[in-house]
């Protein structure tokens, strides 16, 4: 009981410190969360060897996890980027993004296994919501201090800053920001105390502040998508908050260029030469891709043999889109299993959303839902989905609401384990 305990608090610890914290927090060498993580995993690792309960627990949900067509994708995605190693060019890259998202998938299996009590359950959404309010007053403090930014984020044509708070880069913030604030709009229709209402209202306001405050053309997008898809999925009232947000936009001088940029040939070019380089890696590596993460390593050569596309300034410079990233460093096999998981969420928060009596969750989900989608189109544009203080959430959040399925439909099991 102790170590359950000591374990979900770390855990908690865990969601609320790794987007607040800055990354030169460390011990020793090795960033503060990620001792944190790897303290949880270890420790999850003891209770299976020394608890009976936990060891059942366990069991059981290997034989579900390859039972599951959406942990079965993620498997053999993760099988393909250790593969990939073997041929890698830059081998410690592709080792470490690997076991990043080895680390993925052991967060969603203990909170979907280990953690699926609704009060557990909920403390993970509290813990969640507790950062993105940390990370979203921080941002606005940010704009008007410029604290904390370096110095390619000051003094823009269009802004004195744009805000990342500690997420390093704004379109790393603004991905953030979209996957929260979509669950946050729909709790505020769902609460009825005042004061929680209160609340989330002014999260959500504050959210939108720093999402406008990133000038960042992607989150002009994914905040568009995002309130397209609850126009569609709960109500055509959103059509309000939509043309509103679009009218201030235009209104504001910073948002206005932003968004008249969005299609701009100049600005996007950079982009293109990056997708361009990447077709390339494509049709010379079709089956196996060039290995996890090197897209970046072999950015260098490649501009070198074919010079049309490079761009001034630009060495070992990301793919700026998460698909064109996967099937360039992990071929078919990689891109087919990483659709699988796009489509199979997908599938599964809808399926929760449509299934659960809990309205908390089904209010939370639904605006998660369109999170999802804003966030799939933000990563056309962005390499979002291997951020890791971005995309833990994604993770987190969608094995909260596979950990409420499970627990539902396998009670009987529980109440012999427990």
């Amino acid at each position: 009981m102790f170590l359950d305990r000591i374990l979900y608090l770390f855990l908690c610890v865990y969601i609320i410190g790794l987007p607040s914290l800055s990354d030169t927090v460390k011990i020793g060498s090795i960033g503060f969360t990620d001792c944190i993580l790897a303290f949880i995993m270890l420790v999850y690792m003891l209770k299976i060897i020394i608890s009976e309960k936990t060891r059942c627990r366990f069991i059981e949900g290997i034989k579900d996890f390859f039972k599951n067509y959406l942990t079965v994708f993620m498997s053999i995605f993760a099988i393909m980027m250790l593969v990939s190693v073997s041929y890698a060019s830059e081998k410690t890259l592709a080792i470490s993004e690997s076991l990043r998202f080895i680390s993925y998938i052991i967060l969603f299996f203990m909170v979907k296994y280990e953690w699926n009590k609704k009060e557990l359950l909920n403390g993970i959404l509290y813990s969640y919501i507790c950062s993105a309010f940390i990370v979203g007053i921080y941002g606005l403090y940010q704009h008007f201090t410029g604290f904390g930014l370096s110095n390619e984020f000051k003094n823009y044509g269009y802004a004195k800053f744009k805000i990342a708070a500690n997420m390093d880069n704004p379109n790393n913030l603004a991905a953030f920001l979209i996957i929260a604030i979509f669950p946050m709009i729909m709790l505020i229709i769902y609460e009825s105390k005042k004061i929680k209402k209160c609340f989330y209202l002014l999260l959500t306001c504050v959210m939108f502040l720093d999402l406008a405050f990133t000038g960042s053309r992607n989150a002009i997008i994914g905040a568009a998508v995002g309130l397209i898809v609850l126009v569609i999925l709960y109500s055509a009232k959103f059509i309000i908050p939509l043309l509103a947000a679009g009218a201030i936009s235009m209104l504001v001088p910073e948002l206005r260029e932003r968004i008249m940029a969005i299609d701009d040939p100049v600005q996007n070019q950079s982009r293109i030469y990056l997708w361009r380089i990447a077709q390339k890696m494509i049709k010379d590596h079709p089956v196996f891709g060039v290995g996890n993460g090197n897209y970046v390593s072999l950015y260098d050569r490649y501009v070198q043999i074919y010079p049309q596309y490079k761009f001034y300034g630009y060495s070992r410079w990301p793919s700026h889109n998460s698909y064109l990233k996967v099937e360039s460093e992990l071929g078919i096999i990689g891109g087919i299993s990483f659709a699988g998981i796009i489509i199979s969420s997908l599938v599964k928060v809808k399926s929760f959303i449509d299934n659960t009596k809990n309205k908390f969750y089904k209010y939370f989900y639904t605006g998660f839902f369109a999170s999802m989608i804003a966030f799939y189109v933000m990563n056309l544009f962005d390499n979002l989905f291997f951020v890791p203080k971005t995309t833990t959430y994604f993770w987190l959040i969608l094995a909260v609401s596979q950990g409420m399925m499970y627990r539902e439909k396998h009670e009987s099991i529980f109440l012999n384990i427990f």
